[in-house]
């Protein structure tokens, strides 16, 4: 009966003392965890200036004052590619009401202008390499994950983020909330 007695308590004073190192570790535990991919998401548009698939140098100002769906993707990254129609799509219908899709590829100049041949991409596609994951980083997304999207509001306030691709139904609700009734 007394080594019972022992083996219970035993059992009980390694689940309390298993349970308090866990409790101290949650209590311990980053609000924002290193690897989040959207720590320190600015409040407001972060300028840069990109060169377009032409080479020429674009500035994202040129757009303030529409809504824009700053989008970070790459040729070789799969979900990436299967988001392009949507956008193009979205594009289409909504950017006589002030929508402004804008890729920024993470990828050579001539990888990207190699995709777009022969594909309907009807809005404006930045390309870089470190300097896009730099302002990836400087867009939250801290571990470089793609594809990765910013809305910006006409003011130039960052309004939400996605990690991943967008869905349409999630897409369309999101602008159609945004934008000026027509």
């Amino acid at each position: 009966m007394k080594t019972k007695h022992q083996i219970l308590v035993g059992l009980v004073a390694v689940a309390a003392l298993a349970g308090g190192f866990l409790l101290a570790q949650w209590l311990n535990r980053p609000t924002v965890p290193e690897t989040s991919p959207t720590a320190a998401i600015p409040k407001t548009m972060v300028d840069f200036s990109l060169p377009g698939v032409d080479g020429k140098p674009r500035q994202l100002s040129e757009w303030r004052g529409k809504l824009i769906v700053l989008n970070f993707w790459a040729t070789w990254c799969p979900p990436c590619l299967e988001e392009i129609p949507l956008f193009v799509s979205m594009q289409k219908k909504y950017g006589a009401r002030g929508l402004q899709i804008i890729g920024v590829a993470i990828d050579k100049p001539e990888e990207v202008k190699n995709f777009q041949d022969g594909k309907s991409i009807n809005y404006p596609v930045l390309v870089g390499q470190e300097e896009v994951m730099a302002l990836m980083q400087q867009y939250g997304n801290r571990i470089g994950s793609l594809p990765y999207s910013v809305v910006i509001g006409p003011e130039g306030k960052v309004l939400s983020y996605r990690v991943g691709a967008y869905q349409s139904a999630e897409l369309e609700s999101l602008v159609q909330g945004l934008l000026p009734e027509s």
